[in-house]
């Protein structure tokens, strides 16, 4: 399948490279836009990595300063012993440090690393959450899930070329477009002793076991974007979760996308996105 003339457009953006050295760690992130322009954090999900965002950050970097980063444990940052939320909400800080009112994007996994931020790092402009929910402990099946990643090596593959063609996003029940599949398929994949692998670290799964305790109302602007299949969100998990997002938190679904909405509906989350900043 061809690329549609929007993402090679994307793609085409100037991006810029770097780390940041966290508690003994380089985290690595791709910034669109120019420095000294507002900043927009952009924060992944479990086992996803900087690139998940390539097509989407620079339609967000008009008049702002776009930064993704791989938090650790992912994509090309460094790996730690242990990893939890709390942790890698440090690590979103220290990318942040010294800008004003910043505001944040964070999916799924990522948006559990937001809620820790925003009470951790005082100043921030607001969060748009996309599919994320808050509701203590996960379920029995995604416990047994996790723990079953998180005990053994990534699967490996003979050939780069098998690796990325198998790459399939974590807990995705549809196919992506193929030019998306393969994009980033080619920056999750690295080699390994034997053969080709993915970059994230089974460990992080281990973080995700344990219950995500709040301490209380986000304390910045919000906004949560639903998924209208196959979200994580589910009618349970969003009565749970207005009692954590502000009283005026909006609220909006994008029915035709899955849980991974920039891969899904990547057009319409730009639109919900610039509606949604531009409003903080």
């Amino acid at each position: 399948m061809t690329a549609p003339e929007w993402f090679r457009t994307a793609l085409e953006v100037p991006v810029e490279t770097g780390a940041v050295r966290v508690d003994g760690v380089d985290i690595a992130y791709r910034a669109w836009g120019r420095i000294g322009d507002p900043v927009v954090a952009l924060v992944h999900g479990a086992a996803a990595n900087a690139h998940w965002w390539d097509h989407v950050g620079p339609s967000l970097a008009q008049g702002r300063r776009v930064v993704a980063l791989s938090l650790s444990g992912h994509g090309d940052s460094g790996r730690r012993p242990r990893y939890s939320y709390a942790l890698w909400a440090r690590e979103v800080a220290a990318l942040l440090d010294g800008c004003e009112k910043p505001l944040v994007v964070a999916h799924s996994m990522g948006g559990r690393v937001a809620y820790h931020l925003a009470h951790t790092c005082p100043g921030l402009g607001g969060i748009a959450f996309i599919d994320t929910g808050f509701a203590g402990m996960p379920g029995p099946a995604a416990r047994a899930v996790f723990a079953d990643i998180a005990s053994r090596p990534g699967r490996a593959y003979a050939t780069r070329e098998e690796a990325v063609a198998a790459f399939r996003p974590f807990g995705s029940a549809e196919p992506i477009a193929a030019y998306l599949q393969r994009h980033i398929g080619e920056h999750s994949v690295k080699p390994v002793p034997y053969g080709w692998s993915w970059k994230f670290d089974p460990e992080i799964f281990h973080a995700l076991m344990f219950p995500h305790t709040v301490s209380g109302v986000v304390p910045v602007p919000a906004a949560l974007l639903r998924a209208g299949r196959d979200s994580v969100v589910t009618e349970e998990v969003l009565t749970a979760t207005r009692l954590v997002l502000p009283s005026a938190a909006a609220y909006e679904a994008i029915e035709l996308s899955g849980h991974h909405v920039m891969l899904d509906a990547p057009l319409e989350l730009v639109a919900w996105l610039r509606k949604t900043l531009a409003s903080w």
